[in-house]
């Protein structure tokens, strides 16, 4: 029988860490209550496995309140025999396991081997990545997506083709198909990327043509069910605009809440099928915010402070166990983040000054951002920084290997005397990274 290679042999260990840990978890928190929008997808999906189509969770009407592809997931679970929310729980934990596995890829292609594997140790224990895989809560893919499109963006960087560009618009769009602010990415991700790995304009058009075709044919048949369902036009889903009254009223610009979400600002609901009611609630909460305008740069700031958990991290913590999360485990994964974050800021320092493409990476970043500014802050929307973050941590953490490593070596006499009779050499490591010795350590010397 061949054996694996040395990296993916240990990749699989930690794999099968990643997946006892979260099993682990889903079984001693089978108990939580399956709530909030959890509860929601798990009565869609009901749905759907029944032939009903994709209809509200408490209502005989047509929804597009999320988007489609987590339901599909637990559609497809309800129809192999999956019918309990435990069992859709454990399927979901393999998906997570997935995103350890791809970010353990995805941090070698950045950094070499070692930090994949480092990132990817990482990601198997950090709680804020396996908690959501027993929430039932669509992060679960969601995470596991964003990594995978990262990895297709740096496959496009490394050997451009219309293949790889058609394969990064899919990514995207089943990113989409996810949590719509995905959409962003054509703009924060593709454009740049076209424009770096391309060395003309005619082949940067044709790289952002291939990838905006791709989505636009993929995204097509759950747009056309929309336009033909509802009255007013529904884009991936009509969730987005509800969120815009419970994210500007005066329970999240004045109260406890501000730069939060407050669900009793809702209120009323308009007549007319779920577009009408959802563009409703947009148009009260644009107005809200319009009436309040001098209110908005304070309220972007806590949104944003709110984001990074640097504001009421506790109320942050009990907001995560409304949606199917064990409060204990989202205050220990905010502590396990604050931890993870200055190795995290570490490696973009190092990727920056050894003039690695770093903006990949940072596209996830400036989406997540934007997306706190201007709708609320929340560790749950924070997910598509999460597997950045594990991989950046992972490059510092490796490069801090090294330099002890280095400094060890220099100390060893006999390590003196081999240097005074040999040429310096970089380490295997840093060259399957493409880096010399002293590049990988001159950051920490600084």
């Amino acid at each position: 029988m061949r054996r694996l290679p040395r990296f993916e042999a240990r990749l699989l260990a930690i794999a099968a860490l990643a997946l006892f840990v979260r099993l682990l978890y889903t079984g001693l928190n089978r108990k939580y209550p399956v709530i909030g929008d959890a509860l929601t997808f798990y009565k869609d999906a009901a749905h759907l496995a029944n032939g009903e189509g994709f209809r509200r969770a408490t209502e005989n009407i047509p929804t597009a309140e999320h988007p489609p592809l987590h339901i599909v997931v637990l559609a497809t679970i309800d129809k192999l025999g999956g019918y309990g929310t435990l069992a859709q729980k454990f399927v979901l934990c393999f998906v997570g396991t997935g995103t350890v596995v791809a970010i353990g890829y995805l941090a070698r292609r950045v950094a070499g081997p070692r930090a994949g594997l480092i990132a990817a140790g990482i990601a198997a224990i950090y709680p804020l990545l396996w908690v959501i895989d027993g929430s039932l809560m669509s992060e679960t893919e969601y995470a596991l997506l964003i990594t995978l499109t990262l990895l297709a963006a740096y496959g496009y960087l490394d050997r451009p083709s219309w293949k790889r560009a058609a394969l990064l618009g899919g990514a995207i769009t089943l990113c989409a198909y996810t949590r719509g602010e995905a959409v962003g990415l054509l703009v924060i991700l593709v454009l740049p990327l076209a424009y770096r790995a391309q060395p003309t304009w005619g082949g940067r058009l044709k790289m952002v043509a291939v990838v905006f075709a791709t989505f636009a044919v993929l995204l097509a048949p759950w747009q056309i069910r929309n336009f033909s369902t509802f009255k007013d036009p529904v884009w991936i889903s009509d969730n987005g605009e509800g969120v815009w009254v419970g994210a500007n009223c005066h329970g999240s610009y004045y109260g406890k809440l501000t730069g939060s979400w407050d669900y009793s600002c809702f209120g009323h609901r308009a007549a007319g099928d779920e577009s009408q009611f959802s563009e409703d609630y947009r148009q009260r909460g644009i107005q809200y915010a319009k009436d309040h305008s001098g209110r908005i740069p304070y309220v972007m700031l806590i949104r944003l402070l709110r984001e990074f958990d640097f504001y009421r991290p506790l109320q942050s913590a009990i907001l995560m166990s409304t949606e199917g999360r064990s409060y204990e485990v989202a205050k220990w994964g905010i502590r396990a983040y604050w931890l993870l974050l200055p190795f995290s800021i570490a490696g973009a320092v190092l990727l920056r000054r050894r003039r690695d493409t770093l903006v990949i990476l940072m596209a996830p970043v400036i989406l997540g951002v934007a997306v706190a500014a201007v709708v609320y802050g929340s560790t749950r929307f924070r997910v598509i920084m999460e597997p950045v973050l594990v991989v950046l941590g992972g490059v510092a953490m490796d490069a801090l290997w090294s330099w002890i490593a280095a400094r060890r070596q220099a100390r060893s006499p006999s390590a003196s005397d081999a240097a005074s009779s040999a040429p310096a050499r970089a380490t295997p490591t840093s060259v399957r990274a493409g880096i010399s010795q002293s590049q990988s350590i001159a950051p920490w010397n600084a």
